[in-house]
């Protein structure tokens, strides 16, 4: 190397360290999560990003993170994003549990002792997250919170939230008093944004997909997922079929196929960027935090898995929308940080998955404990009363009233009966769960299977048995449009790796391979606003270019 390619070098090595600013004490810190986005579609499209994702990959980026636990669900992967918790610290074992006193099921985010069914809050919740964290040591600071889901909104907006906001079907976007304030200086932005969107649509149907990018339509192709046909036509026929309707809107057929179509989070952004406005959001005394969760990506994978056209569309949807919300966040011309990620992952239908991944299979998970509980009424004499199990096939609970003798039959006897079943590959009781300690420091990936379980275990919300079956299942057996035919919730790595994308002006790009954790996020950015987590918290800094304290 001659000496004037060195110094050529040498000034662009000094070019680029001159542009590498560390994250900025910020005035706003968006913090993004895509609904059921996994590092196998953020990969798989990433290439394709030209709009707000092309932007955020262009920071801090690690692909392939990880959430640690076991129970890859919407309502603990949202606790966990802003908390730097575990659902075993959070309490949020599921999107909903078994309550063992009354044998009810609990919905994560409704609210104790409330007869009111839109009563939502985080008080099934059992910690805090950065909102409230800065909120308490700044003076001025605010916190809100967007969402197409409640529970989405509600997990990441915390105990204090200045607003926290989801939509309603038929109704559009709105609150509840026991999320947060309700006063008209809450509601009045929505109902703002709200009236004039269902009176247009009365008149003028909206468009729920764009036009399907050329790229997109290789994919195009038709697949029988369980007992339903499934043409891979964009739009889909669902979406032409709920529009046909005269009171479509009152319809839920016209509900459904909206939040399962990118239109869904454009709306989200939409209420979201009027809020930034209004609120005038990074021009107070402190830092404010804007959690702002996009839905639509879980809802099209649901109903259409991740492998066709739908999903392809949605990415380029998807990409433009965070690429408005960004624009939106850049004209405040405040210093901010934005962080994305995701609550879960995914597989794709596994008859698609199948064709070129062999242990792809779908499970019949209502028959599998239809068939459970019939053959543990046989061999224990129950009679036709009620099932001695209840829950769903991963997590199961005894129910035998006060009487322990017949409830540790019944844990036995299930046992013994779902361990002969070919498509589970291993079952555990509470305590063996109990019994599995978690090393601080264990990387994510070393994790055993009772490992990751016991980081989303609670005693009084988990349940008595908890079956692992093969990777790639898809659970259900779809019959009709609108049933699920894909999904996630699995301690598999398909449903375990995220990815978590750190950007502000000026972030150099560092494409990280090191596997991290959601729980990491949430002392990241208390580091970078200035502040210590007031609580314990299972994640750890993060280094983004010196925004880590020294320990």
């Amino acid at each position: 190397m001659t000496m004037k390619t060195l110094f050529a070098a040498a000034l662009l090595a000094l070019a680029a360290a001159a542009q590498a600013a560390p994250p900025p004490k910020p005035k706003l810190i968006l913090a993004i999560s895509v609904d059921q986005f996994s590092s196998e579609v953020f990969n798989r499209y990433r290439s394709s990003y030209r709009a707000g994702l092309a932007t955020l990959s262009r920071g801090v980026a690690y692909p392939v993170a990880y959430h640690s636990h076991a129970s890859t669900e919407t309502c603990p992967g949202h606790s966990v994003i802003l908390t730097g918790r575990f659902p075993a610290g959070t309490g949020i074992v599921a999107n909903s549990w078994i309550d063992r006193k009354t044998g009810k099921s609990v919905y994560c985010v409704s609210v104790p002792a409330q007869s009111d069914p839109k009563a939502r809050g985080p008080q099934n919740i059992r910690v805090t997250t950065l909102g409230d964290w800065i909120k308490a040591a700044e003076p001025g600071a605010r916190s809100f919170a967007v969402s197409g889901k409640d529970r989405a909104a509600i997990a990441m907006a915390g105990k204090t939230a200045d607003g926290v906001y989801w939509w309603n079907d038929g109704e559009g976007f709105g609150t509840s008093s026991f999320a947060g304030p309700a006063t008209p200086a809450v509601t009045e932005p929505a109902a703002a944004f709200d009236a004039p969107l269902l009176s247009r649509w009365k008149t003028v149907r909206p468009t729920l997909w764009p036009t399907l990018p050329k790229r997109c339509a290789a994919l195009r192709k038709p697949h029988r997922f369980g007992q339903l046909d499934v043409s891979g036509n964009v739009p889909p026929e669902a979406e032409i079929e709920a529009m046909k309707a005269g009171d479509y809107l009152d319809g839920r057929a016209f509900q459904a196929a909206l939040r399962a179509s990118p239109l869904f989070d454009s709306l989200t952004v939409d209420f979201a960027t009027r809020l930034i406005a209004r609120e005038k959001l990074g021009h107070g005394p402190a830092t404010d935090v804007l959690a702002v969760s996009l839905s639509a990506t879980d809802y099209v994978g649901h109903r259409f898995g991740n492998g066709g056209a739908e999903m392809c569309a949605q990415q380029a949807a998807l990409d433009a929308t965070i690429g408005r919300l960004i624009k939106a966040v850049e004209a405040q011309k405040v210093p901010f940080v934005v962080v994305l990620t995701a609550d879960h992952g995914s597989t794709d239908a596994a008859e698609r998955q199948h064709e070129h991944d062999g242990k792809a299979s779908r499970l019949d998970s209502r028959g599998f404990v239809k068939r459970l509980n019939a053959a543990i009424k046989t061999e224990l004499g129950l009679g036709a009363g009620d099932d001695p199990l209840v829950g769903d096939a991963d997590q199961l609970y005894v129910r035998a009233g006060d009487d322990a003798a017949l409830a540790e039959r019944i844990r036995v006897a299930a046992l013994a009966w779902i361990k002969q079943q070919p498509e589970v590959v291993a079952t555990f009781t509470q305590a063996d769960i109990e019994a599995a300690t978690v090393p601080a420091g264990t990387p994510p990936e070393m994790l055993t299977l009772p490992q990751r379980m016991r980081l989303s275990f609670d005693p009084e919300r988990s349940g008595d048995i908890l079956t692992v079956f093969a990777e790639r299942t898809s659970f259900g057996v779809p019959t009709k449009p609108g049933d699920s035919v894909a999904g996630h919730g699995s301690p598999w790595n398909h449903d375990r790796q995220v990815p978590i994308l750190f950007w502000w002006p000026g972030a150099a790009a560092a494409s990280r391979d090191q596997p991290a954790q959601v729980v990491d996020i949430a002392p990241t950015l208390a580091a970078v606003a200035g502040i210590k987590p007031p609580v314990p918290v299972d994640g750890h800094c993060l280094d983004l270019g010196g925004n880590c304290p020294i320990q």
